[in-house]
């Protein structure tokens, strides 16, 4: 089984708000993330939260997930990635890490990721570009140890000789909010996809 992790800790500061309650359609950034990741094979889905913990604990009671709070989530985005280590199934094989902000998840995409991670057990896997990742449970411990701001790469860039990198990854898919601009670009490519959902599903495949 594999565990997944959403880190929604952050306090949004290059942002000057919280991302992960900006709104998309009628749906916050987050809820958006969420509602991907519950439509993956993943084994259960934890939410990291930190900054704004009320605010996100109660769009979320409805979705079936576990809100774990981090309460060093100012130390940086390691503490949030080790919260969710501790946190997960002790059955899971891999913890998956997504980020809060990227709205346009492909469920289809993170599901190739969960069965090449099972079918050839790498110790890490991740696509080409950005999250998100999985890591064996082998490495729990580690993850539990991170602090600062890089989280688990740190342990991409230890052990980079036995990270896979899965191809295929939508282009679509990694695209973050950090700054207004970004806010703008995502809501952008949201009204298209409404618009034609043909394009949508070309892309997120």
């Amino acid at each position: 089984m594999v565990s997944a992790v959403i880190l929604a800790a952050g306090q949004s500061q290059r942002m000057g708000r919280p991302k992960q309650l900006l709104k998309l359609g009628n749906k916050t950034l987050l809820e958006h993330v969420v509602d991907k990741m519950l439509q993956t094979d993943v084994g259960e889905l934890i939410v990291v939260v930190g900054a704004y913990r009320e605010r996100i604990e109660e769009i979320l009671a409805n979705y079936r997930v576990k809100c774990v709070f981090n309460e060093h989530y100012s130390c940086g985005q390691g503490t949030s990635v080790a919260a969710g280590a501790a946190a997960v199934d002790d059955q899971a094989s891999g913890i998956l890490y997504a980020v809060a902000d990227q709205p346009f998840l492909s469920p289809v995409f993170i599901n190739k990721m969960i069965r090449e991670f099972e079918e050839t057990k790498p110790l890490i896997i991740k696509p080409e570009v950005g999250m998100p990742a999985i890591f064996d449970i082998s490495l729990r411990s580690e993850l539990m140890a991170l602090t600062g701001e890089r989280g688990g790469r740190q342990l991409m860039v230890k052990y980079k000789e036995r990270v896979m990198i899965i191809p295929g990854c939508p282009e679509i898919m990694t695209i973050d909010v950090d700054t207004e601009e970004d806010y703008l670009r995502i809501k952008e490519l949201w009204e298209q996809l409404i618009i034609n959902p043909l394009l949508g599903n070309s892309q997120l495949i």
